[in-house]
Parts: C-alpha cells; sequence; structure tokens
C-alpha cells in the first residue's frame, strides 16, 4: 500500500491468479466497443449478468475496501464498476466521474508503464509509479485519461466508482 500525492495504490494478492480468472470471465461477454475503446460493459444494461463483476467482488473488492476504509477513516461502498480492454490505438481521453467521491483503477493487464493512466489535479499533471496488479484510487474530480495503447498486448482494467458513507 503506498499513499502518496493524494494517490491511494494498493498491490492486489494473488494477482496473477485473480488476472486469468477475470479475463476468462470478461471474454465471455460478447465484444462491446464504445468510443475508442475495443470492448467494455460500461454502456451495458445494470440487469446484464456480469461473472467477472461478482468474482471481483469476493475476492478483490472487499480486501481493497477494508484497507481503503482505514486509510481514509470512514466506511465506503461500491457506487458502480465496469471493464475497459484497450486494443493497440484504443485510447480514452481526458474526464473525470462525476456524482462520486473516488475513482480506483485496477491494472489487470498493463504492458507497459508508457500507457498507465494519466492524471491532472490543479496544480497540473501527476507523476506517479504503478504497475500491474495495483489498485490506483484518486478522486474523482482529477482529470484522467488512458493514453494511445500502442502495444500489440491489450491493456485490461477494472474501473470503479466508490463513495465515502455518512456514519
Amino acid at each position: 500500500m503506498i499513499k502518496n500525492n493524494n494517490l491511494f495504490l494498493y498491490d492486489v494478492h494473488e494477482h496473477q491468479k485473480h488476472k486469468l480468472e477475470i479475463i476468462n470471465l470478461i471474454k465471455q461477454i460478447p465484444k462491446n466497443p464504445y468510443s475508442h475503446i475495443s470492448h467494455t460493459d460500461y454502456n451495458l444494461p445494470s440487469t446484464f449478468y456480469r461473472a467477472w463483476h461478482e468474482y471481483f467482488i469476493k475476492n478483490i473488492y472487499f480486501h481493497w475496501k477494508d484497507k481503503f476504509s482505514d486509510y481514509v477513516n470512514s466506511g465506503i461502498y461500491l457506487h458502480n464498476a465496469w471493464f475497459q480492454w484497450y486494443e493497440k490505438n484504443d485510447l480514452h481521453d481526458w474526464h473525470t466521474h462525476q456524482a462520486t467521491h473516488f475513482t480506483n483503477i485496477y491494472y489487470l493487464s498493463l504492458p507497459n508503464n508508457d500507457i498507465k493512466t494519466k492524471i491532472k489535479d490543479f496544480e497540473g499533471e501527476k507523476n506517479f509509479d504503478v504497475c500491474e496488479g495495483q489498485i490506483l484510487t484518486i478522486p474523482a474530480y482529477w482529470k484522467h485519461k488512458s493514453p494511445p495503447n500502442k502495444f500489440d498486448e491489450p491493456k485490461i482494467i477494472i474501473s470503479f466508482n466508490t463513495d465515502i458513507k455518512d456514519n
């Protein structure tokens, strides 16, 4: 767990095992391109069954939630979650996440650190280290983007929004 620059990084325990399982479950979802992203379930109906989501919640989210709740000294609840599969030349332009406190990015597959998420706060672009198998948490109002994937291997992330519970 790393805390700096208002970034929170969490190392997912047994990432390689989880990576294989989640990718296999994502592959069960019919290919669904969105904007400049080759495959996602972001825009699918909330009633659409997502086996990867159940696996993620049970095996990763609750462990992350315990650590992050301690960090912010408050309860946390999940607002929503989706995957994004970036093939070569895919990208996601600068954006924020509205109506939520934090956005979180689980780097399921990160073939090269050059295509990690770019982040800007009010002072400018943030410089940070992240690697595959980590979850990056940032304030949801910070601008962020996924630069073009210039590699043959896909970049695959799980993105999820979380909020602080009123105690």
